[in-house]
């Protein structure tokens, strides 16, 4: 028995439900089975990069600073600090610098002088910075130092002696 189609009349002109009938219909193509393994490869790739971008965009575990070349002449930059400090503690002699600004100078320039001697950004590291990065003699100094840079207090240290402590940093530094 032939099935029976609705047809509407507009089409029915055009329309022959014999060349519709059952043994005429084909079931549709299926897929080939390289279209899955192929979505598959692409998911993997996608999740590959992700992994790769958050892999190679994660801060470093290791305190190492790259491409830091120590100076030749060791002695040299040593005269040249204890030459800074020299000419600090002779500004705040001569009137030139107060208490504070001497201290915060001074602070400046051992930080500094770490800086290059080493290649650890010593500049705006804390107290408790300082001494993670094993750097006692500059953490001592700056520990001295704080009263005398963060408040117009009595008891903090005097510029010569906080200088003369700088010049023993400087040149007590290997």
């Amino acid at each position: 028995m032939a099935a029976e189609f609705y047809v509407p009349e507009f089409y029915a002109a055009e329309f022959h439900a014999a060349e519709f009938q059952a043994a005429d219909f084909y079931a549709p193509i299926g897929y080939s089975p390289w279209w899955p393994l192929a979505g598959a490869a692409l998911l993997l790739l996608c999740l590959g990069w992700c992994a790769w971008v958050w892999i190679a965009t994660r801060a470093g575990a290791d305190a190492a600073v790259p491409e830091f070349t120590a100076p030749r002449n060791c002695d040299s930059v040593r005269q040249r600090y204890w030459a800074l400090i020299a000419e600090i503690e002779h500004r705040h002699d001569g009137g030139r610098l107060d208490g504070r600004a001497a201290h915060l100078e001074l602070s400046l320039a051992v930080r500094t002088f770490v800086h290059e001697m080493t290649g650890t950004r010593a500049q705006r590291m804390t107290l408790a910075q300082l001494r993670e990065r094993q750097l006692p003699l500059v953490a001592d100094a700056v520990e001295r130092w704080y009263p005398a840079e963060f408040s117009a207090g009595t008891g903090s240290p005097t510029v010569a002696a906080s200088a003369q402590q700088a010049r023993e940093v400087v040149g007590q530094w290997r």
